[in-house]
């Protein structure tokens, strides 16, 4: 009965793949909800209207400020790291191993260079064709810098948030039942469909996100880490929400340094949806992708496989 147990449930030195994706969803989606039951209640002590503004922004009446965006992102990560951890533990590996190794900072600071530049390449290029005008919003030195910051971080916690849950321990899982490239289409797939549920956004932004999530995977193909990947998406989102202030993918925020107004066509301006809604963010994503292979191709991550012994011990 214990050999019928174990060809059920595993393989070689892990769960079998839909065993594992089961697992790490019924622990993250545990956590993530007992998380926001309690951030609800204490929000709602204290703010009443909480609930009421998170309606307003579901229905795209009102602007985002970081702490918002924090108070998704935080209990996201919290749970994805509680899941993982669950799994790194039965299957014996280090968390490190699920695309979170590697040169960290240096990668993450090449996708962040690369992320702000090409936004800047696509708002350029909106601004050239007169699809889109820039101000100076209204605010103090002190206040510009202290949302900049703030910003900042809330970026980062979405990149790294959204990152590692679609091509973190999911792609991680897949490429072992079905290969890379097939598993990256998959996930990029639901990435797109699951951006469409943001107020504002269009089909043409759907797209954009999706064939930014397979781009992305490229990278991760080369180095095998996720973290080129989370710098360049911090990046786009930081220019994108506080730089320009611009809608990203649908939503638009409060505390921006300057303020974007999109005119004229919609599908060539990005109208709601910002500059991904545009059919010029194709030219972004296809110079992702040519930055990409001319950069990080000759990574020596990729062809290594991060898989540890049954008896290493967890890290």
């Amino acid at each position: 009965m214990s050999d019928l147990l174990h060809h059920v449930f595993r393989r070689r030195d892990s769960l079998r793949t839909p065993w594992r994706l089961l697992l790490f969803l019924i622990i993250f989606g545990i956590v993530l909800m007992a998380q926001f039951v309690i951030i609800v209640l204490g929000l709602e002590f204290f703010d009443p209207y909480f609930l009421a503004m998170v309606k307003a922004y579901r229905h795209a009446h009102t602007r985002i400020g970081p702490g918002f965006v924090l108070v998704q992102e935080i209990p996201t990560i919290i749970a994805y790291f509680a899941g993982l951890s669950g799994l790194a533990r039965i299957e014996r590996r280090r968390i490190r191993d699920y695309f979170l190794d590697g040169p960290r900072l240096r990668h993450m600071m090449l996708g962040f260079f690369w992320g702000f530049t090409l936004l800047n390449m696509l708002i350029g290029i909106l601004w050239l064709d007169g699809k889109v005008t820039v101000s100076l919003a209204d605010h103090g030195t002190l206040s510009i810098l202290r949302h900049g910051a703030i910003w900042l971080i809330a970026c980062l916690c979405i990149a790294f948030a959204e990152e590692n849950l679609f091509r973190g321990f999911l792609l991680f899982a897949l490429e072992r039942a079905i290969r890379f490239w097939p598993a990256a289409i998959l996930l990029a797939i639901g990435f797109g469909l699951a951006h469409g549920e943001n107020p504002g956004e269009t089909p043409i932004g759907e797209l954009f996100t999706g064939l930014y999530a397979l781009v992305i995977c490229l990278s991760i193909y080369y180095t095998r880490s996720l973290w080129w990947a989370i710098g360049y998406h911090a990046a786009w989102d930081w220019s994108e929400s506080y730089l320009y202030g611009t809608a990203d993918s649908g939503v638009v925020s409060r505390g921006r340094l300057l303020t974007s107004v999109p005119h004229g066509n919609v599908y060539l301006s990005g109208g709601p949806t910002g500059p991904e809604g545009s059919l010029f963010a194709i030219v972004a994503i296809v110079v992702t992708a040519l930055v990409i292979r001319q950069t990080l191709r000759n990574s020596s991550a990729r062809t290594t496989e991060f898989c540890l012994p049954a008896n290493q011990p967890l890290v």
